[in-house]
């Protein structure tokens, strides 16, 4: 989908749903700090990568790929 093919709706839903990866990615990134166990440690940081992931994946959709998570 291209950014001009986006009607208004689509575009807030889109940014609605970014608000909520970057909310995700950061519990996750605190759930992770707060593991003692490195098993679940890991899959924390591995969730908050995937939700990066989501989250650059709107932001493109958006047409805002300077803001991409590295």
């Amino acid at each position: 989908m291209q950014q001009n093919s986006l009607t208004q709706k689509e575009r807030a839903y889109l940014k609605d749903a970014l608000e909520l990866e970057n909310l995700c990615i950061a519990k996750y990134g605190v759930y992770a700090d707060q593991c003692t166990d490195h098993e679940l440690k890991n899959m924390m940081f591995s969730i908050a990568k995937n939700k990066r992931h989501n989250a650059n994946m709107i932001k493109q959709e958006l047409g805002n790929p300077e803001f991409l998570y590295q």
